[in-house]
């Protein structure tokens, strides 16, 4: 599995497809150029998938491509010492379980600047990824003010939340983030996604570089 795409070398603004269950899809968003997906393994999510079905499309990956495990308060990470990507941590973990945790994490939070700061620079998060709600809600943000925190940072930042091909540039442009993360909004409905969204806000992130 390849290093991070987020790396300040990374020529561009990374993008992360987040809730792909099949082969097909997966097989788009990476032919579109996707940097990396996400697969949720939370039950309650309507883009819940199994591990063993996880572990089978990790397979369809290239090595320059990252598979995220999405994860939300999990009573232990024992399991993901053989995941074969990065974990991305959206629930109220602490620094303990995220700097032990087996493989680099993304921590998201929800837009508060206390938390982007209480995360930057801890050990082993790779990046921290700033949403508008919890997580898979769609809910939009003002990045002004993360717009402005972002150049006094050492994390990565990555954000979400009520992102589309409509108004990805505009948040791009305003803030500047290393990487942007979409789920609901390449959708066609709940948890079904949409390939021509899919290739439609990848190639406006790419037009932005």
């Amino acid at each position: 599995m390849s290093g991070n795409f987020l790396a300040k070398n990374t020529i561009g603004t990374s993008v992360k497809i987040c809730g792909l269950s099949d082969e097909d899809t997966i097989d788009i968003a990476v032919a579109s150029g996707a940097n990396a997906v996400g697969f949720v393994f939370v039950e309650e999510s309507p883009r819940f998938v199994e591990r063993h079905l996880a572990d089978q499309l990790m397979l369809q990956l290239p090595t320059d491509v990252i598979g995220v495990a999405v994860l939300q308060d999990p009573t232990s990470l024992e399991p993901y010492k053989t995941w074969g990507g990065w974990l991305q941590l959206c629930g109220d973990e602490d620094e303990r379980t995220v700097s032990t945790a087996p493989r680099p994490v993304i921590k998201a939070v929800q837009w508060n600047k206390e938390e982007v700061v209480r995360w930057d620079g801890c050990k082993n998060v790779a990046a921290i990824l700033v949403d508008g709600s919890t997580g898979g809600l769609g809910i939009s943000f003002d990045v002004s003010e993360l717009a402005t925190l972002i150049p006094t940072l050492q994390t990565p930042i990555i954000i979400a939340g009520g992102l589309s091909p409509e108004n990805v540039q505009e948040v791009i442009a305003k803030a500047k983030p290393a990487g942007v993360d979409v789920s609901s909004g390449v959708e066609s409905s709940l948890g079904v996604k949409d390939p021509e969204k899919i290739c439609a806000f990848i190639q406006k992130v790419k037009d932005t570089c």
